[in-house]
């Protein structure tokens, strides 16, 4: 028997990434580790996050990435096990479909100027939020078009389209298609007729006025704080690759 030359990771946890691998297996595919792969079957809302993070830091070569679960972007768990073994058979040397899914770019957010040197990356959204409760800052929003506006709120978000339906959607954002830009949406914000934004490459926050830190948090996580009148810049820093059923598939 050869050995199996298409390399799939597989990332996720628990009885769904396992039954993953096992169609993998099944499909003649070599399991490997994320630097190795010609794809990752991401289960799950969190290793779909850490795939994109991945292939954007360079972690992972720029493969597609097939997303597994119940979410908006996502494959259901039955149609990616009974398509993989056409997903595998597609790997070599396409760059358009694979096994009936397209390839669907999506992108991920680099956060800069947070006060530390460090390079943040998202994939579902960044997230500026007062720490103390009943504290409400000023948000200074900078667009890559030259508009400028200032919104009195308790945080602000900026979401890709991967993220524009969770944390950016229910403080009143749109969700955004892929393709389509970028939610911008002030967080509970002083006023009665918020607005919120779409833009194309991203933006540039500063906290304008505020007696304490606000929390910077990137894709659910705190990373840290950003102090007043430091401007941060939210932007796209890559587009990865997702793997999404064509008509006939799905």
């Amino acid at each position: 028997m050869s050995e199996p030359t298409r390399r799939l990771a597989v990332l996720g946890d628990g009885e769904p990434a396992a039954a993953m691998r096992t169609a993998a297996t099944a499909a003649d595919a070599r399991l490997v580790d994320l630097p190795e792969s010609d794809a990752i079957v991401a289960v799950g809302a969190t290793a779909l996050r850490d795939a994109a993070r991945a292939v954007a830091s360079g972690d992972a070569p720029p493969v597609p990435i097939l997303p597994v679960g119940d979410g908006r972007h996502a494959v259901d768990a039955a149609l990616a096990a009974d398509r993989l073994d056409a997903v595998v058979d597609g790997l070599e040397g396409s760059e358009g479909a694979i096994g009936g899914f397209e390839r669907v770019g999506h992108p991920v957010l680099a956060v800069e100027g947070a006060g530390d040197g460090r390079r943040r990356l998202a994939a579902a959204d960044v997230a500026f939020v007062t720490a103390t409760p009943a504290r409400i800052s000023e948000y200074g929003l900078a667009f890559p078009d030259g508009e400028s506006v200032s919104v009195r709120a308790d945080g602000a978000a900026v979401a890709t389209p991967l993220g524009s339906d969770g944390y950016a959607a229910a403080a009143g954002g749109p969700v955004v298609s892929p393709g389509s830009g970028l939610s911008v949406v002030p967080v509970s914000p002083f006023t009665t007729r918020p607005d919120t934004w779409v833009v194309t490459d991203g933006v540039r926050v500063t906290v304008e006025r505020g007696e304490e830190p606000v929390a910077l948090v990137v894709d659910g996580t705190r990373r840290g704080t950003v102090e007043p009148h430091r401007p941060v810049r939210v932007e796209t820093a890559a587009t990865v690759d997702l793997l999404s059923p064509t008509a006939e598939t799905g």
